[in-house]
């Protein structure tokens, strides 16, 4: 941050201290160097492990390593892309996540079984009404949610704003099957989080570096750029994309419902995709409170595994796993909690250690299944240096915390 004044005194506190307290999204702090390693690193290994549910006896059974880690790596990668604070995983959750699996892979996906249901069993048919539901496989499934163009709910991204939302975590997997389009399903157990980030609001793609390859994997130009937020109305948001100096045709859609974020609004591109080199810069009118941000477009192609063991390997910024092995520290030695059987699941980039968001908030209420939630959500120079120094150190933890 800089700024400029023609000379010191109450004036100059005056505009430090504005633009400190000024709304911020979850910018990125990364460079394009460690936004493209981490991408290559985290998506190294993608597998998703076995399951054991069994349908024909409706056993949910249980969801094999490296199944669960996986999938929180790539949640959390995109929580980092968004530089969102990392969520962990609660074992209870996952218990709940697998008996949805094993409903939804005997039945077809809802987020409401009947208990007439094959294999319904009532801890399940409430994970189903508080997780996103896909017909595939855990780790997978999570570009799926990050796409969201095939939303069976309707015209929203419920399921990516979950991903991003301030109040996710600890969260859930559970996954029955081993692929193909009958009897495999997942559940990605989310609500009723202890997440307070507190973010404005988030865009995906964010601003700052973001992978060329997020934008396949996700399908992003097809399926609308978003923004969300839990405390600035984007009910009659107007918004519009320059790649320099072109203004790039949109088609933005508004009151997209309170999935994960009290607010979210879609700006789809039309006629036109992404490029990498290219800087995309978003301003969003009709809002009480302006928002700009600007998306940098890198291309990842070039980048390799090699570092992943030093720099990256572990799910997360400090690594995930399930049995309390002791992960690799990353670069700057970390320590992640480790994978799952005897193996060493790799640390984080950077001196963090990967931690969820701060408890404290009211969870929020349950609509219609696991997409359908809402989030409730002239003083002296000397009073101004010191509310200027409380700002910069809520400034720094809130920093800090996202790059965790």
């Amino acid at each position: 941050m800089t700024i400029f004044s023609r000379r010191p005194g109450c004036a100059a506190g005056w505009l430090v201290a504005l633009t400190v307290l000024a709304p911020r999204a979850a910018a990125a702090v990364n460079t394009a160097d460690e936004v493209c390693q981490r991408w290559v690193c985290d998506r190294a290994d993608t597998s998703e492990g076995v399951s054991t549910g069994d349908v024909t006896t409706c056993d949910p059974g249980d969801l094999q390593p490296p199944g669960r880690p996986n999938a929180l790596k790539l949640v959390n990668l995109y929580r980092f892309l968004t530089a969102m604070p990392e969520v962990t995983e609660d074992p209870t959750f996952d218990t709940n996540a697998q008996d949805c699996a094993i409903i939804q892979a005997a039945n077809g996906l809802t987020h409401t079984p009947a208990t007439t249901a094959t294999c319904y069993n009532a801890a399940g048919a409430t994970a189903s009404n508080r997780s996103s539901i896909c017909g595939g496989q855990a780790v997978g499934c999570i570009d799926l949610y990050m796409d969201d163009s095939d939303n069976a709910t309707g015209p929203n991204f419920g399921h990516r704003t979950w991903i991003l939302a301030n109040s996710l975590g600890p969260v859930g997997f559970g996954s029955v099957g081993s692929g193909g389009r009958t009897m495999t399903a997942s559940c990605f157990y989310q609500v009723g989080g202890t997440g307070k980030a507190g973010v404005p609001y988030v865009g995906w793609p964010p601003a700052g570096p973001v992978p060329l390859q997020a934008f396949t994997a996700t399908e992003l130009d097809k399926s609308g750029w978003s923004l969300q937020s839990d405390t600035i109305n984007l009910g009659s948001a107007t918004a519009t994309v320059m790649d320099g100096t072109t203004n790039q045709p949109v088609t933005v859609s508004t009151n997209l419902g309170s999935y994960g974020a009290k607010y979210a609004m879609g700006i789809t591109p039309n006629g036109w995709t992404s490029e990498a080199g290219h800087n995309y810069t978003v301003t969003i009118g009709g809002t009480t409170t302006p928002i700009t941000y600007t998306v940098q477009v890198v291309d990842c192609s070039t980048y390799g595994t090699s570092n992943c063991a030093t720099r990256d390997g572990g799910a997360g910024n400090g690594g995930a796993g399930t049995t309390g092995t002791t992960g690799t520290g990353g670069g700057a030695a970390t320590t992640g909690s480790g994978g799952g059987a005897p193996t060493t699941g790799a640390g984080g980039s950077g001196a963090t250690t990967g931690t969820g968001g701060a408890g404290g908030s009211t969870p929020p209420d349950s609509k219609s299944g696991g997409c359908s939630c809402r989030v409730e959500g002239g003083p002296s120079c000397g009073a101004l240096a010191t509310g200027l120094l409380l700002a910069l150190a809520e400034i720094a933890r809130r920093r800090s915390r996202a790059r965790r």
